[in-house]
Order: C-alpha cells, then structure tokens, then sequence
C-alpha cells in the first residue's frame, strides 16, 4: 500500500542486508520524503514485470491542467518494485527500451494525448488510454536516439497532425528536460 513503509518500517531497511537472503528493492514514501528500501523477497508474490527495467512516476502528479509536466519520471533497474504511490510503465529486458519510454513520457506529443484524459491529479493506468502505445526496441519506425524534440516531430507525421495541431501542442505543451 501506500504508506507501508511508514506503517511497517520494521521489515524495511535503508541499505542491503549482507545476510545470504534475496532482497527486492522499493520505491516509496517514508515521512512524507521519496525513498528506496530493501525487504525479504519472499514477503512479495510473483510480481509480473518485476525482473524487468521500468519507468516509474508518481500516481498523483500535479493537477491535471493541460500541458503540464510529469513530476519525476526515472527509469528503474531490474528487481525494483514501487508502492501504490507510484505507476509504472513498461517492463522491458533491455534498459534503452525503457530509456526510450522516459523520452516518449517526456514529449509534448505523449503528454497531449494523456491530458485528453488526465483532468485531475490522479494519473491511474485509464488516464493513459489515449496514448499510443509504441515500439521502443531499434526496429522501430522512431528513432529513439533523437532529442525529445525531434521525437515529437516524427511522431506528428506519423500520426498525420495537421499544423494547427502541431502548433496547439507546442504552444499548450510545457517542455520537459
């Protein structure tokens, strides 16, 4: 859940126990601040998704007004799970599949189509629905390797926006680093 980490902070710790048992690593929140820990793998059942690497981003995310910016997207390494307090996003074995989401994530293009839905804070799994979903492996029909900007640009002319579109996003559409 959520607070978990406050709630049973007992089986958390903040670094590996170099005891000869299997650790996963998570992110969550611990009095109120964003933090990693480390507990017993056999506390989690089969998590789908968990040896692979992930973008994670906060569930609650600003509030919704279009345009705005992703607070603190990253990529996650292999064996990390989340709380509820965050989403992810993809389960990829090769990190710059997941390295190419977090720029997807970042663009104006992707954050337009997800402002279609995200009208509040929250940011839950049907917020996204509008988003296509793309192949981020190097066979692509995107060159991942481009600036976010750049991205953008192929991605209007693959989605065939008109100028008027493309001009509204990049007008209503905050920048992202």
């Amino acid at each position: 859940t959520s607070n978990i980490l406050d709630k049973n902070a007992e089986i958390f710790s903040e670094n590996k126990p170099d005891d000869n048992i299997e650790y996963i690593r998570i992110y969550g929140r611990q009095n109120g601040q964003r933090v990693f820990r480390y507990f017993k793998k056999k506390y989690l059942k089969d998590v789908d998704g968990l040896k692979g690497y992930k973008v994670i981003l906060p569930e609650s995310n600003n509030n919704g007004t279009f345009g705005e910016t992703l607070v603190g997207p990253f990529v996650a390494e292999q064996d990390v799970a989340t709380t509820q307090t965050f989403i992810t996003i993809g389960f990829f074995k090769n990190k710059n599949e997941a390295e190419h989401v977090l720029k997807y994530i970042k663009g104006k293009f992707a954050r337009a189509m997800l402002n279609t839905l995200k009208i509040t804070q929250h940011n839950k799994r049907d917020t996204w629905k509008n988003v296509p979903l793309q192949d981020f492996t190097s066979s692509s029909d995107i060159d991942w390797s481009q600036s976010i900007a750049d991205i953008d640009k192929q991605l209007y002319k693959k989605y065939n926006l008109t100028p008027e579109e493309i001009d509204f996003i990049e007008t209503h559409v905050k920048e992202m680093e």
